[in-house]
């Protein structure tokens, strides 16, 4: 049986673009956090650029079409604030939604900055957060952008994360492009169990 914290599930992403995945990034996106109501897991979400939106649709289908439950048994959204704000009030941000999650899922993870699109920085600080709170820590490679980084530094170091190699395949294969859509989230629960 899970505890409660291991249950909670923070999705980190954001997305400008989806990548290799083209527009059925959405449709990931959304199928994942099906899949984890589904599976009985709760989900917290900062709302990301292009992430967030398809986190709620996700839950909420799965909430009121499969499950037929209250949407604050599964689901907690704190949008982020927006920019401007000192980096000690958005750290602090990050801190508290993270700290209610035993499982951090790292998805995408890019942004358009100066008419360019560029790696989300955020996405390492939530990392680190993540880490330091001793989550269990999937970032899904396939997926690209700062996502795919985070993958290559768990991969590559993997004893320093993990106290067993027992899941190192499986993390292996969260990097593989070549992965359908529904393998992918099939691989994320599984090792989120």
């Amino acid at each position: 049986m899970l505890s409660e914290k291991r249950k909670t599930v923070f999705i980190s992403g954001s997305a400008y673009e989806y990548g290799i995945f083209g527009e059925t990034g959405k449709t990931f996106i959304r199928d994942l956090s099906r899949a984890l109501v589904k599976n009985g897991f709760r989900i917290v979400s900062g709302f990301g650029l292009g992430v967030g939106s398809h986190i709620l649709d996700g839950a909420l289908e799965e909430i009121y079409l499969g499950q037929n439950e209250k949407i604050t048994d599964h689901l907690q959204v704190f949008p982020f604030p927006s920019a401007g704000h000192p980096e000690r009030i958005t750290t602090s941000y990050r801190k508290d939604m993270i700290s209610r999650a035993g499982v951090v899922i790292f998805v995408f993870g890019n942004k358009l900055e100066d008419i360019e699109v560029r790696e989300a920085d955020g996405m390492w600080k939530e990392f680190e957060i993540a880490r330091s709170n001793k989550a269990i820590l999937i970032p899904v490679g396939a997926s690209g952008y700062a996502s795919e980084k985070l993958w290559k530094k768990v991969v590559e170091r993997f004893d320093d994360y993990f106290e067993t190699r027992e899941k190192f395949e499986r993390y292996l294969q969260l990097g593989n492009p070549f992965l359908q859509p529904e393998q992918l989230i099939h691989l994320i629960i599984e090792i989120a169990k």
